[in-house]
């Protein structure tokens, strides 16, 4: 796991990996406190380098705490710690796993998270009422898997078409499914922030956003959180994301335009790159599978 200094520093992470299926994949992260917020409460994660090259796949999360009477930071950190659960419980087999086995385990993780940090509120009522987002990227053997709850995102870029494969756990999002809602009038809804999920907040998480795609292998993906998506419009991370850079500089520039746009909450971008021809078939634009949100 990687944690992001209450100063607000910025620390990248970067790393290359191959996988069984000749992905090349680079990584990088960056977050920012904002400009108005004294802490911050948002955490990444990626998986140790001691599971690199394990059936079940590389996984990525970003987590935005909230709650807690301003120690929405212990929220998201013990959701990201517990996705250390996802390898450390199966072990580690050279053997690919199944990708419905794995959808299943990501979102045993997160349940599993939403107890561990509802357990570790009661036992300190300095922490009564956190929460956090969070949003997983798992890849494996020629597909991605996301594990989704909050407002956090995660979008994708494929051939210079920029999707968003996360949907928005909030009250404004469900008043635009309802058609109640405009969505060009969102981003100044005074509900825009409050959400209907959230792991590890007193009420037992319901369940978990799911989705499966097959990989192309020039994909690459963005994960952050709402500070970044509230900021930073869809034309901007799709110029950043086609950018030739490394995942790590892609993240920091991405930061870097949320700032300019003087955004006051916390901001942090996990960039994932592919490069390589381990996608066999065809690409599709649709996801193979999917489960947890309204169809």
């Amino acid at each position: 796991m990687q944690r992001m200094d209450d100063a607000g520093s910025n620390k990248g992470m970067t790393g290359r990996l191959e996988s069984q299926r000749l992905f090349f994949i680079d990584h990088g992260a960056r977050s920012h406190i904002g400009y108005g917020r004294l802490s911050n409460e948002d955490a990444v994660w990626h998986t140790p380098k001691r599971f690199y090259g394990c059936g079940h796949g590389f996984v990525w999360a970003v987590a935005d705490g909230i709650g807690g009477n301003g120690n929405g930071d212990v929220a998201s950190r013990l959701a990201c710690e517990q996705l250390g659960d996802y390898h450390a419980l199966a072990g580690c087999s050279a053997k690919p796993v199944a990708v419905m086995k794995l959808r299943r385990r990501i979102e045993q993780t997160i349940l599993r998270a939403d107890r561990h940090i509802r357990r570790i509120a009661l036992l300190d009522p300095r922490l009564v009422h956190m929460g956090t987002t969070l949003s997983c990227l798992v890849l494996t053997a020629g597909q991605s898997i996301i594990g989704h709850v909050g407002d956090s995102r995660i979008y994708r870029l494929r051939r210079n078409h920029l999707s968003c494969l996360t949907r928005d756990h909030t009250f404004v999002q469900e008043m635009i499914f309802e058609g109640e809602l405009d969505p060009r009038k969102a981003r100044t809804h005074p509900l825009r922030n409050m959400l209907t999920l959230a792991v590890g907040t007193e009420e037992p998480l319901a369940y978990v956003a799911t989705r499966i795609d097959r990989l192309h292998p020039d994909d690459r993906f963005l994960l952050c959180t709402d500070g970044l998506h509230n900021a930073v419009g869809y034309g901007r991370i799709a110029a950043r994301l086609s950018q030739t850079s490394a995942a790590a500089d892609i993240a920091a520039a991405l930061v870097d335009d949320a700032l300019y746009q003087g955004a006051l909450d916390n901001v942090t971008a996990l960039v994932v790159k592919l490069n390589g021809d381990g996608s066999r078939g065809r690409p599709q634009n649709e996801p193979t599978a999917f489960s947890g949100d309204k169809p």
